[in-house]
């Protein structure tokens, strides 16, 4: 199964009135960063960094918590419950789902170093995939709309981590890339 199906099966169309709250948050930091990048407070690639982070964590949590229908409340808090199942039973869609899983966050560990223009912490993009995976599986508690799952939240979080990780690697990469250039350029010019 692809992500295209494992998405279109975990989410009804958005309503009228989630469009129009989650459109109206987006609408208003994408002002707040507009202003304080016209003042010059952060860089416009921090400002467009925010603003993906927040459309992706919105999609996200549309898919995982408001598009999906009501059930009764489940809880699993067995740590690593779903790795005995998968290595015990060879269960190829538990794999992918806890693929899944880590892949979840990584685009918004990917996004931290630019929105922070500099390198972050794992140990902080780790907190972070932990809040935003712990708002996930609470509200997906509170709300009805899924199983509140301990494993989630640490393959979330690990995926968040991850993709910081990544992002902080490419842009040492680059940094030094434009270092050595720029020591060229100088050692020509002389």
């Amino acid at each position: 199964m692809g992500i295209y199906q494992i998405i279109a099966i975990h989410s009804r169309p958005w309503s009228q009135r989630e469009i129009a709250f989650f459109g109206s948050v987006i609408m208003a930091v994408a002002l707040l960063l507009l202003a304080a990048a016209g003042m010059r407070r952060i860089k416009k690639s921090q400002a467009v960094s925010v603003l993906a982070a927040l459309v992706y964590i919105v999609l996200v949590f549309g898919s995982t918590v408001f598009t999906r229908g009501v059930t009764d409340r489940q809880c699993e808090l067995t740590l690593f419950w779903s790795w005995r199942e998968m290595l015990a039973y060879h269960d190829r869609e538990m794999l992918q789902q806890i693929l899944l899983n880590c892949v979840m966050l990584a685009p918004v560990g990917m996004l931290l170093p630019a929105a922070a223009a500099r390198r972050v912490r794992p140990a902080a993009a780790l907190a972070v995939g932990v809040l935003l995976s712990g708002m996930i599986e609470v509200s997906q508690f509170v709300f009805r709309r899924g199983l509140f799952e301990l494993d989630d939240i640490i393959h979330n979080s690990l995926g968040c981590m991850i993709g910081c990780m990544a992002a902080n690697a490419a842009l040492h990469f680059f940094l030094q890339r434009k270092s050595q250039r720029a020591g060229a350029v100088k050692a020509a010019a002389a």
